[in-house]
C-alpha cells in the first residue's frame, strides 16, 4: 500500500506524543510545522484513516467542562508501519524529507538514519560542486546585470548546499557513540 507522507507524519506525532486530535495538531504546530507543511485539517483528516488501518487506537475520554474527546496512541502495527516507512528514503530526497526522518529517527536504527544522512550529504556535495562550477563560469564570462542575478541564485543554492552539508555532518556526529563506548 502506497500512502503519501501525511499519514506517517501524523502517526509519528502520535508515536512521539499520544493525545487527542487537538493535542496532535498543536504538537505539529510546535514541531514539524517548521520544516514540513501540515495543517490542522490534515491532522484531523488522517486520524480516521490511521484508526481504520489499525495503526492507532482511539479511546473516548469524558470531560466535565468540554465535549468528550478521543485520545489516540499507536498500535504495534502502527509502529512497525512507521519504522518501515522511515527505513526507505523519500523518493525525492529534499531537505524536508531528511529533517522529517531525523525528527522521527528514534523509530529507526541509528545506522539506517546515518546511512540516509550520508546519502543526502553526498547529494548536497554534488549539488554544491555543480553550482560552484556555474558561479565560476559566470565569473569567467564577465558579469552583466542578468549574469549577476543568475550568479546570485546559484550562490543561494551553494549556501543551501553548504548548510545541508554542515547539518548532516553535525547530526551524524550525534549518532556516534561517545569515545570509549560501543554502540
Amino acid at each position: 500500500m502506497t500512502l503519501p507522507a501525511s499519514p506517517y507524519v501524523v502517526l509519528g506525532l502520535i508515536a512521539k506524543k499520544p493525545g487527542s486530535g487537538y493535542d496532535t495538531a498543536a504538537f505539529a504546530d510546535r514541531s514539524v510545522r517548521y520544516f514540513w507543511p501540515i495543517s490542522r485539517t490534515q491532522v484531523y483528516s488522517e486520524l480516521p484513516r490511521l484508526e481504520e488501518l489499525g495503526w492507532i487506537t482511539g479511546t473516548l475520554v469524558p470531560q466535565d467542562r468540554y465535549p468528550d474527546k478521543r485520545v489516540y496512541q499507536p498500535t504495534p502495527t502502527g509502529l512497525r508501519a512507521l519504522r518501515d516507512w522511515l527505513d526507505v528514503p523519500a523518493p525525492r530526497q529534499r531537505i524536508q524529507d531528511v529533517v522529517l526522518r531525523t525528527f522521527f529517527g528514534a523509530y529507526m536504527s541509528s545506522q539506517r538514519l546515518a546511512e540516509q544522512l550520508a546519502e543526502y550529504r553526498q547529494q548536497a556535495e554534488k549539488l554544491r560542486a555543480e553550482l560552484l562550477a556555474i558561479v565560476e563560469h559566470l565569473d569567467a564570462k564577465g558579469l552583466d546585470h542578468s549574469r549577476v542575478l543568475t550568479q546570485a541564485t546559484a550562490r543561494y543554492g551553494v549556501l543551501q548546499a553548504e548548510a545541508t552539508i554542515a547539518w548532516t555532518t553535525e547530526t551524524q556526529a550525534l549518532l556516534e557513540p561517545p569515545q570509549g563506548q560501543a554502540g
